[in-house]
């Protein structure tokens, strides 16, 4: 059985936490662009905020950039940051900064994010890409040591390799994928602000601590066995390449509508059984848009290495 259950708290009727986010380079503002969320543009380039016609923007040269982002968090502060990025930052029950890594914008915005925008908020989020590994050494190694330093700072990191792309959609063409990179990427922000309260940000802060970052699998299922076979699909996800024995802790989400509470059980208890040593959180939510459909949000954290 699952090492420890514990369950969102946010209640009907109760107003949801405010979350605030954060694009960081040319992907990060990608997302954003489509995204109904109070957001913010970062990038070195005015030009390319534009088409984030709904965000805040806060525009920074490419010396302040990385100055600011290697800057160390311990000693930042908001006197310190200048107007343009200090006027532009606002309170919020969670942070996220969404970045493709690899490249400068990205790479740095995302890691000075993640130090300053914890000054403004209780729970600091980072959802980020990792390069093909067809491209550059030097872009991968960026990534990766960028991944680091996120790890570090932000509360909660979930990591995508473009990689998983080539085997979840082989056929696409690659800006159609990487637009269904953009939805994969904010559907973990989505169901989370549909389930989390002010109560859960200490649980979400000591689990992520039990993992390296976290995978996404989405299932979705429709008719009598949808319960069964959307969380079979969120299971057989491509980022989960690891032993589904050695994971310690999980957040699952199910939304369907309306909501049947059998279905919440049996998919529970079948997770439980999927991941028996992790600690996992649940919850739950009525969508309308899914119609006879029900979706099955999975959150692993990848087992820590040795020396991490």
């Amino acid at each position: 059985m699952c090492a420890l259950q514990t369950v969102f708290g946010l209640k009907p009727g109760q107003p949801p936490l405010r979350f605030e986010v954060y694009g960081c380079g040319g992907a990060g503002c990608n997302l954003i662009a489509e995204s109904y969320f109070s957001s913010v543009a970062v990038g070195t380039n005015a030009a390319e905020l534009e088409r984030c016609t709904r965000s805040r923007k806060i525009c920074i040269s490419a010396d302040d950039l990385s100055g600011y982002a290697d800057a160390d968090p311990s000693v930042l502060n908001l006197e310190m940051l200048p107007p343009g990025i200090r006027q532009n930052l606002s309170e919020s029950d969670v942070s996220v900064q969404v970045a493709g890594l690899g490249g400068f914008a990205g790479s740095n915005g995302a890691k000075l994010l993640s130090s300053i925008s914890k000054l403004v908020s209780k729970l600091n989020i980072s959802i980020v890409s990792l390069p093909f590994s067809v491209e550059s050494i030097n872009r991968r190694e960026i990534a990766s040591k960028t991944l680091a330093v996120l790890r570090k700072r932000s509360d909660v990191t979930i990591s995508f390799e473009n990689d998983a792309l080539t085997s979840l959609v082989p056929k696409m063409a690659i800006d159609k994928a990487f637009k269904l990179m953009n939805a994969i990427m904010e559907r973990p922000l989505i169901d989370l602000s549909k389930v989390m309260s002010e109560n859960d940000i200490s649980m979400m802060r000591q689990l992520s601590q039990r993992s390296s970052t976290y995978k996404l699998g989405v299932g979705l299922g429709r008719g009598a066995m949808r319960d069964v076979d959307a969380p079979k699909e969120a299971l057989h996800s491509p980022w989960f390449d690891f032993e589904k024995e050695d994971v310690t802790s999980a957040i699952l989400i199910i939304s369907s509508y309306p909501i049947d509470q059998g279905e919440v059980r049996g998919i529970i208890r079948d997770m439980q059984n999927a991941l028996p040593n992790a600690r996992l959180m649940t919850g739950y939510y009525e969508d309308p848009l899914l119609g006879d459909k029900l979706r099955v949000t999975l959150l692993v954290g990848k087992p820590l290495l040795g020396g991490e």
